[in-house]
């Protein structure tokens, strides 16, 4: 469940308005505030206003700038290398990224996508496990 003094909401970098949508209805299901971008630069201005997101889910094929290359940008960043990120993707074979907490594929439920937002929340509140 999440937890409830925590207001930050998920972040999320998907170009499909309607991925974005159906996204933005199963994390506010779930008890998460929720916002939404539709590429890598409008994220990195979102973050660039000092908001710190609880969590990134990131879609990896973006319009302007692949999602590895923003996920590079934010982890060499100090004040956001800690905030988990989730892959959420369409490539049936997408490149392993150190420090991810997990790589979910599309086509994964939502309910199983909704559990690992959960365990992800769970982790940054908790600390890195390492």
């Amino acid at each position: 469940m999440p937890i409830e003094d925590d207001v930050r909401p998920v972040l999320i970098v998907e170009d499909d308005p309607m991925m974005r949508e159906a996204l933005e209805s199963m994390l506010d299901f779930g008890g998460y505030a929720a916002t939404s971008v539709g590429s890598a630069n409008e994220a990195l201005s979102y973050l660039a206003s000092g908001r710190r997101p609880r969590l990134i889910l990131l879609d990896l094929v973006l319009p302007d700038v692949q999602g590895e290359a923003f996920y590079a940008t934010i982890r060499a960043d100090e004040t956001l290398a800690t905030v988990p990120v989730i892959i959420f993707t369409g490539q049936s074979d997408p490149p392993t990224l150190p420090g991810v907490f997990r790589t979910f594929m599309k086509v994964e439920s939502p309910e199983a996508l909704l559990g690992t937002v959960h365990a992800a929340c769970r982790a940054e509140v908790s600390g890195p496990s390492n």
